[in-house]
């Protein structure tokens, strides 16, 4: 044994010896290469570092530039589709106009009609416009130059010797329609020289050319202030305070560091024009231009080496630079890091040596004690003999004498340990486990189970153990359901299984695991062990959880009140039908339902009964339509039904008549009984559009056609609706426009006493002083401006105006009679109205006495209690009350008798067929002796001849109006008629 530590420790020792020579020797070697790499690394970083700093700085003037050239190609596509929409759209209109317009007025008429429709049509904040040529280059339409309209255009040239208006009429001739570019004047200026992108397109029925255009330097001129006002486009390289700064060729500066400043003659410290070198190095090409900083805010007065480019179409110089002391500050501090790696290096390769030293001494003493507890490894086993059963760990030992020993000391054992060892070890496993753990042989016997799995099934542990699967679980649910688990992991398979089971706690969800048994030598498993635990609990959260998915998908793609999809999965809806119709060459149509006066509903009795009532039309129309459809709700009370693999269109209107007949019984919510109607607009695809925007857009405005036909009806979409919708924006526009320029007039038409034909009064009527086509009736715009809501300002003019118009005359002693003013329900719904009747009162001094309010009979019958109160609360300020056109609006009699009314007026409708026909005649007399009856005045409309007056008079009619006595009439000519009747 001495012989061997001598060797071990004589062989380490020498090992260590050659060791520390060697590294000695490696030591002084990489010392020498690495600090002679060190000083070549110094050298390259130093012009590698300088020349990453320019290839950075032409980067980001590189970027900056290209940021330019994306925005104004970006900008001059959209200029070019804003154009070419907008004429496609005036070639639409005014293709409308005359086809409407062909059979029934001239040529001239209709052209006029084109000019003037158009000439109202501004777009982009009125910097659009559209003009008109024919193409002898006569000037049908010049917005901006009108007093050019009617010349000729062929001897007009811009700066460029170019004929604009040849150029668009070789256009129109060859293409029909295309873009054409050209310098023109902007408006109020006299030079031509901004660039212009228009588009033409001929218009054939009159050999016309309709066109607009847009000036490329309005768009330009927003994208270079959004580059100018965009701040974090020039900054980069934060830890360098690098920036990007912008100059004219002029020298004024357009960013930071002197935003809005000349600097064309700004010197540096020694005497060098920065600025004229910046512009003089980017004009000849760009390139790298070194200075001293001067002295500007924020910026040290330092070296700067910074790069240069032109941008010539905006006349720019575009830069980025660095300050030099700062790269030279950079390479110093990396050139100070490299040092200290290298000392580092250095460091590192004398800790790992003396390291290895300390480790070859370790291991001699390791191997040493290691033998020394070999020995007591051995001697500590013989004495275990007696009384434990312990082998020896060859693991443990390091020497190959040694393990030979061991084994042969361990085979001693084997036999006596080896039946009982392995069935020890899954006792304890099977008696301490929560999970319910079980031993079960080739048989199907339980040979051991745990405590957990007896509470379990709530049985004695001598019930299972011993017995066998059938006879605990039966023999139908045992050759079902355990047979085929338990072949497997006897077949020698690990694996996992769920499935329910009848417990003592009911039917409960178990996760299981199934391990074979292998006794020494066996190549099968003799038994296996089952380790499973109740998961029932996670198993009705995960189902909890997946319910609760489903129902977040349903709530985010359905309406949550009818369950119908909603505008999203719509949308969705339609995109597919759409893609179905392209492949098998079928029609979709898309049908927007809103249901008639619904909203009184809610108004009246609650949005309960409302929901309540959409749910049941929701079911009704589901009942209608087929299994391939969808209907969704999209708010409110309308929804959108999409019909799709339909042929023709007849096949709608069978769907559409089979939905309208829900309607025939009423929608009853708590024994309350409700009526109700629904207007369906009808768009088609592909006929009136190819998306699903267009199409429900489309099918919204036929729906209001259909509610303009007096509801309960369908419409199919038609082109005109969409002419409509410009013209209604027009009327909308030039409305609000008369409003503020104030370009109304009150005309007023006598009211004749018809007994003594005496003057007893005038209404009030509003006409419209258009700057185009002269005086327009109400009849062109009322409907426009209570649809607006416009009325509503109008009307308190007209109020005022015919106060002052009255007292004006009074003071002139020529009339002291009554004045009637209509009222318009959109006044009431949506103003003060009284308050404004007060203030007009008050300001005018007029005697409410005088005046007459007017109401239509329909207006009243929509909300007839409300309409009661106010009016008692307008007779309360000192005013009359007449119902207009009585007689059209089904009035009830019971809430006629509780209306606070002075007079009713007959309407025209039954007056012109006075006294000729009978029916006619025996309305008129029971509307006047209902009067006469109920002591209310009677004043007929309309009436134009005498025979008409006579009937009238004769059966009671107390006064008239109409052509018989004179037209509407402006108050002057009111003055002069006065004057007249008075002198004869």
């Amino acid at each position: 044994m001495s012989q061997k530590l001598s060797f071990f420790r004589y062989f380490h020792l020498m090992a260590i010896a050659v060791f520390l020579l060697f590294s000695v020797a490696f030591f002084g070697f990489s010392f020498y290469n690495i600090k002679h790499k060190f000083y070549n690394d110094v050298a390259a970083l130093k012009e590698s570092y300088f020349q990453t700093q320019k290839e950075l700085l032409q980067k980001e003037v590189n970027r900056f530039i290209e940021e330019i050239d994306q925005k104004r190609r970006s900008a001059y596509a959209n200029t070019q589709r804003l154009v070419h929409t907008r004429v496609d759209e005036a070639y639409n209109v005014a293709m409308h106009i005359y086809e409407e317009n062909k059979d029934k007025r001239s040529p001239a008429q209709i052209q006029e009609r084109i000019v003037q429709t158009l000439r109202m049509l501004h777009y982009e904040q009125n910097k659009g416009y559209f003009f008109i040529l024919d193409l002898n280059g006569t000037a049908m339409l010049l917005t901006n130059h009108p007093e050019m309209e009617g010349k000729t255009l062929l001897n007009v040239h811009n700066t460029e010797g170019r004929c604009i208006a040849k150029g668009m009429i070789d256009i129109a001739q060859t293409m029909s329609e295309g873009y054409y570019e050209y310098l023109w004047s902007k408006p109020f200026e006299e030079a031509d020289n901004h660039k212009k992108i228009s588009y033409v397109k001929r218009f054939e029925p009159f050999d016309w050319l309709i066109g607009t255009g847009y000036y490329v330097e309005d768009t330009e001129s927003q994208i270079r202030q959004e580059i100018l006002a965009d701040e974090r486009r020039f900054r980069f390289d934060d830890q360098q305070d690098g920036y990007v700064f912008i100059g004219t060729w002029e020298g004024f500066s357009l960013s930071y560091p002197a935003p809005n400043r000349n600097m064309y003659d700004l010197q540096d410290a020694q005497g060098k024009r920065v600025v004229q070198e910046l512009i003089q190095t980017a004009k000849a090409g760009g390139g790298f231009v070194e200075y001293v900083m001067p002295p500007l805010k924020n910026e040290k007065a330092l070296p700067k080496l910074s790069y240069v480019r032109a941008y010539p179409d905006w006349r720019w110089y575009v830069g980025a630079g660095v300050y030099v002391d700062k790269i030279e500050q950079d390479i110093a501090q990396l050139e100070a890091k490299m040092y200290d790696e290298l000392k580092a290096m250095l460091s590192s390769i004398g800790i790992w040596i003396s390291l290895f030293i300390a480790t070859v001494w370790t291991v001699y003493f390791y191997l040493n004690r290691r033998l020394r507890k070999d020995f007591e490894t051995f001697i500590a086993f013989f004495d275990s003999l007696s009384s434990k059963d312990r082998l020896i760990d060859t693991q443990s030992l390091k020497f190959k004498e040694f393990e030979e020993l061991a084994l042969h000391a361990n085979t001693m054992l084997t036999a006596k340990i080896h039946s009982n060892k392995h069935l020890e070890q899954y006792k304890k496993i099977v008696s301490s486990s929560e999970d319910f753990l079980a031993l079960i042989d080739r048989h199907y016997t339980y040979l051991a189970i745990s405590e957990a799995y007896l509470s379990f099934f709530d049985k004695e542990k001598e019930a299972i153990v011993g017995h066998t699967m059938p006879e605990l679980f039966g023999e139908q649910y045992f050759a079902e359901t355990l047979k085929p688990m338990s072949d497997r992991v006897l077949c020698g398979e690990t694996f996992e299984s769920e499935y329910w089971v009848l417990s003592s706690f009911g039917k409960r969800f178990l996760h299981a695991k199934y391990f074979p048994y292998y006794e020494q030598g066996d190549k099968l498993p003799s038994a296996y062990v089952v380790s499973a635990r109740d998961n029932t609990e996670k198993k009705a959260n995960e189902e909890r959880l997946i319910a609760s998915e489903k129902a977040l998908e349903f709530l985010a793609h359905n309406d949550v009140l009818t369950g119908l999809p909603n505008r999203l999965l719509l949308n969705d809806r339609i995109a597919h039908a759409i893609e179905n119709s392209k492949r098998h060459m079928q029609m979709i149509a898309v049908c927007f339902m809103d249901l008639d006066n619904f909203k009184k509903i809610n108004d009246s009795f609650g949005h309960s009964y409302g929901d309540e009532i959409l749910k049941q039309f929701a079911l009704r129309v589901q009942h209608k339509i087929r299994h391939c459809d969808t209907l969704s709700r999209i708010g409110g009370d309308e929804f959108v039904l999409v019909i799709e693999s339909i042929n023709e269109r007849a096949e709608v209107e069978v769907i559409l008549r089979k939905i309208q007949t829900i309607f025939e019984e009423p929608f009853i919510n708590k024994d309350q009984k409700f009526f109700l109607t629904a207007s369906i607009g009808v768009s088609l695809y592909p006929d009136h559009g190819t998306e699903g925007e267009t199409l429900i857009k489309n099918a919204d405005a036929a729906m209001y056609k259909a509610k303009d036909a007096g509801k309960n009806a369908y419409a199919f979409y038609t082109i005109d609706m969409t002419v409509a919708s410009y013209e209604r924006i027009g009327m909308e526009n030039a409305l609000r426009e008369a409003v503020k320029e104030e370009q109304f007039l009150v005309y007023y038409q006598p009211q004749i006493d018809l007994q003594t034909r005496e003057l007893v009064g005038v209404e009030a009527l509003v006409r419209w002083r258009h700057p185009l086509e002269g005086i327009l009736a109400p009849g062109r715009f009322i409907a426009y401006a209570e649809e607006t809501r416009l009325i509503v300002e109008i009307g308190a003019w007209v109020l005022r105006q015919t106060c002052l118009d009255w007292v004006a005359l009074h003071e002139e002693g020529l009339f002291s009679g009554t004045v009637s003013v209509n009222i318009s329900g959109v006044q009431i719904e949506f103003s003060d109205f009284l308050q404004t009747l007060k203030t007009v009162l008050d300001e005018t001094k007029i005697d409410p006495s005088v005046i007459e309010m007017e109401v239509t009979e329909s207006i009243l019958m929509h909300d007839p209690k409300r309409w009661i109160m106010l009016l008692k609360e307008m007779q309360s300020l000192g005013l009359n009350i007449a119902i207009d056109d009585f007689g059209t609006g089904y009035s009830s009699l019971s809430y006629l008798r509780k209306l606070p009314i002075n007079k009713l007026k007959v309407d025209m409708s039954f007056v012109k067929d006075l006294p000729d026909h009978e029916d006619a005649c025996a309305i008129a007399d029971s509307i006047i002796q209902l009067s006469r009856s109920m002591k209310i005045t009677t004043l007929a409309e309309g009436i134009e001849h005498e025979a008409q007056e006579r009937f009238l008079a004769e059966h009671g009619c107390a006064q008239g109006q109409g052509y018989l006595y004179a037209k509407p009439m402006s108050i002057e000519d009111l003055r002069q008629w006065i004057r007249q009747r008075t002198t004869v």
